[in-house]
């Protein structure tokens, strides 16, 4: 019953982990591959080769509790042969530097599943790691956010009242969602931080490639769909497209795959908020992911 240590988001992904057998195909990531990652679609489209597809992604997470994710299917599940990992944006530069307190949400995995990985990879102040060290004993301090969550929720009911119906999704309100958008100069500062000479992949998106490849698996990045107004606003700048050069000529040294799909997706109908895809547009992207891995596959690459 390890199910009851978690958010509910973080139960489902868990649980399909433990009960999945004989995966070949994981994705996995945070919840744009959650939302957009169809594996009925993708078994299906990948005829006639047999696949077993799981989709361990998991909303409101960072490479860190990616990489744990990872270490729990591998772990579970040697017969994977091809990992795909979902990101935007600079998911796969950027370092985790962070206190305690945001350990909330499904953050809090870190807590349970190998703690030692957090403490390893997040650039934490040493009283951080030392509250961390306590708290991760203490189920009822690791369990704080819910009661938070819980509070801000009866806060916008209230709020709401007398007020236009405010659209929401499984992923939570989607006027969020367009807080996590940079503004453009931010945006700008950032690709050219992270194209810098010294630069690199982060720790933890290295250790994701160094296990998937002590399993045998092939590793694929995979840029996600974006709306169009992302497109225009950000991709179509030419400082993101040399970000984006640099960091596919880093993934591709690793021997690992890089596929820009940001533009398959150009009616913005198939998005359900500024960042994730809806029902249809998640069968369109994993149809055409599964077309791309078939391709890939015949080349003999995969």
């Amino acid at each position: 019953m390890r199910y009851l240590a978690y958010d509910m988001p973080a139960r489902v992904a868990i649980r399909a982990i433990d009960s999945t057998r004989g995966a070949t195909y994981l994705a996995f990531g945070n919840s744009l591959i959650e939302a957009a990652f169809d594996s009925a679609a993708f078994a299906e489209n990948m005829n006639p080769e047999p696949a077993v597809a799981l989709n361990a992604g998991l909303g409101g997470t960072s490479s860190v509790q990616h990489l744990l994710l990872l270490r729990e299917a591998l772990r579970r599940d040697p017969t994977i042969k091809v990992v795909i990992y979902g990101f935007y944006d600079f998911q796969l530069s950027e370092t985790g530097k962070l206190k305690n307190a945001d350990l909330i949400g499904n953050y809090a995995i870190s807590y349970y599943l190998n703690p030692e990985i957090a403490l390893r990879y997040y650039q934490m102040s040493p009283r951080d790691r030392l509250e961390f060290e306590v708290m991760r004993r203490l189920p009822m301090m690791v369990e704080r956010g819910k009661l938070w969550q819980k509070v801000e929720l009866l806060r916008r009911a209230l709020g709401g009242i007398g007020m236009p119906h405010e659209q929401n999704n499984r992923f939570g309100r989607a006027a969020d969602f367009n807080l996590l958008e940079a503004t453009r100069e931010d945006f700008v500062s950032a690709c050219a931080r992270w194209s810098a000479p010294t630069a690199g992949l982060s720790r933890p998106i290295l250790e994701i490639i160094r296990e998937s490849q002590a399993h045998g698996a092939k590793l694929v990045f995979v840029e996600m769909p974006m709306p169009p107004f992302h497109q225009q606003t950000y991709y179509n700048l030419p400082q993101w497209s040399r970000y984006r050069s640099k960091l596919r000529e880093l993934v591709t040294q690793t021997g690992s795959e890089y596929v820009s799909a940001s533009d398959w997706i150009s009616d913005p109908a198939e998005f359900v908020d500024h960042l994730h895809l809806g029902q249809a547009g998640a069968q369109d992207f994993t149809r055409r992911l599964a077309l791309y891995i078939r391709s890939q596959s015949g080349k003999g690459s995969m």
